[in-house]
């Protein structure tokens, strides 16, 4: 744990300027910290932005701000700039195009939850095992409340991002991560106009035709193995290209596969174009796949990881399955 929250608040608040990123191919608990600190630093005056190596992704233009989150023209950033880096367990998590802006920048802060979190801020409040990154920012801008006497930096739209964040990371509530805290911020953001009905809609439950039709295509071929307790589903490029999808169509496999009865780990391997994006899964967390994707270069948590591989998916399956063999 890296906590040094008195430290960050005194930086924010002596900034003009904050530029805030976060991880590459960004989900709802990346969007949701960001722009949530973004629009709620904004609140204080302090001229605010939001960066992310992929952009804005249209499944999650129901998080306010989302769809103003710039890519490319990265900033040059002053003495008086601040950089706030959110749901990043490791540096390089910003993405090759943004690592050397995170590296120049005067002054850093790093916000996560992740585990084994490599603390590369100049700033770290990192709360391993929290709920999400948002809980996190919640907690930070009610600080900044009561410092500032500033009542309303969490407004409607702030308590949208923040609700977003921490639903997306707990799965509604579902994951061990949640805390009786994770509620008590989540009470907060209803009374500040959160509605987690309809984010909940928006981000999880409203499919388009294609999507459903890869997870058809996808969980047709899906593959069991040591005696039912490991799962593995493939996406390729071709499966992506026959039924009109995206690979981001295809985030929610890896949830499907775990959650099929007997099955401890579900491993979703997606076929980008130069690379393999494989996403870990672990029944509440019986089995800690963020060490099994740290010994491939990756990262998480005990019950969702992820990394990437840049050779064939044969010696890749080969290799994965001796791991969670071990660990089974």
């Amino acid at each position: 744990m890296h906590h040094d929250l008195k430290a960050v608040l005194d930086e924010i608040r002596r900034s003009s300027r904050v530029v805030v990123v976060s991880h590459t191919n960004p989900d709802a608990d990346a969007y949701g910290s960001s722009c949530g600190l973004a629009l709620g630093v904004a609140g204080l005056g302090i001229q605010s932005s939001v960066y992310n190596e992929s952009g804005f992704i249209s499944r999650y233009g129901v998080i306010p701000g989302a769809r103003a989150v710039l890519q490319g023209a990265w900033p040059a950033l002053t003495t008086s700039d601040l950089l706030i880096v959110c749901d990043c367990g490791a540096l390089e998590r910003v993405g090759d195009s943004l690592v050397e802006l995170v590296k120049s920048a005067p002054r850093t802060i790093n916000i996560d939850h992740h585990t084994a979190n490599s603390a590369f801020g100049h700033f770290n409040y990192i709360i391993e095992g929290a709920s999400s990154t948002s809980e996190l920012v919640f907690n930070l801008l009610m600080e900044l409340e009561k410092m500032t006497g500033a009542s309303e930096l969490i407004s409607a739209d702030v308590a949208a991002c923040l609700m977003a964040g921490i639903i997306g990371d707990t799965g509604s509530f579902r994951y061990g991560s949640t805390s009786a805290s994770t509620f008590l911020a989540a009470a907060e953001l209803m009374c500040r106009g959160a509605r987690p009905d309809q984010l909940t809609q928006e981000l999880f439950a409203t499919q388009s035709l294609v999507a459903v039709r890869l997870h058809a295509a996808a969980l047709g071929e899906i593959r069991l193995h040591n005696n039912g307790q490991f799962a593995e589903v493939v996406v390729t490029q071709e499966m992506l290209s026959r039924c009109g999808a995206d690979i981001l169509d295809a985030d929610s496999l890896a949830e499907r596969a775990r959650d099929i009865e007997g099955v401890r780990v579900a491993a979703l391997y997606k076929q980008d174009v130069d690379m393999w994006r494989v996403s870990l899964r672990s029944r509440q967390g019986a089995v800690d796949v963020s060490a099994i994707a740290q010994s491939f270069g990756g990262g998480g948590h005990k019950p969702a990881a992820a990394f990437r591989w840049r050779r064939d998916l044969e010696t890749l399956q080969s290799q994965l399955r001796a791991a969670i063999s071990k660990v089974l």
